[in-house]
């Protein structure tokens, strides 16, 4: 009877984090991190955190937010990302940040950030992200500018 209490004793007092096979890939390992006493999480971080562009987003817009330029910085105010400097911005999407912002966007999401901004700019844009800066921009989209050569 001891040597069972001890055993039990002793495996109460072992490591807290574990490798674990993840389903995804078979020769890939994740530790997992004990947070309660039957309770496991794995030691990987989410993909907001990985990706701030991916956090979701759930937000009614104020009225002190006019333009489509405004709601992209009120947008991206949290999220480590700041818009990209008016000198690279083409004439196109400076035009795009400069209109008024539509009654139908004043209310956002739930949806992730980028897809906010994605719908922000219509089907005519495409987001343009430096992960590296953590800088976002609009370009005309790759269908339109084929169009117009």
């Amino acid at each position: 009877m001891k040597s069972i209490s001890l055993a039990l004793a002793l495996s109460c007092l072992s490591s807290f984090a574990q490798a674990d096979t993840h389903p995804g890939s078979p020769d890939e390992t994740v530790e997992r991190i004990q947070t309660g006493r039957y309770s496991y999480v794995k030691n990987i971080p989410p993909a907001d955190q990985l990706n701030p562009l991916k956090v979701v987003v759930r937000t009614n817009i104020p009225q002190s937010v006019n333009s489509v330029g405004q709601t992209v910085e009120f947008l991206l105010a949290r999220s480590g990302y700041v818009l990209a400097d008016a000198a690279v911005l083409s004439e196109e999407a400076k035009a795009l940040l400069n209109l008024p912002l539509p009654a139908i966007h004043r209310k956002i999401g739930p949806m992730t950030l980028d897809k906010a901004l994605t719908t922000l700019s219509g089907e005519a844009f495409e987001l343009v992200v430096d992960p590296v800066h953590r800088k976002v921009a609009f370009e005309l989209a790759s269908n339109l500018v084929a169009r117009n050569q």
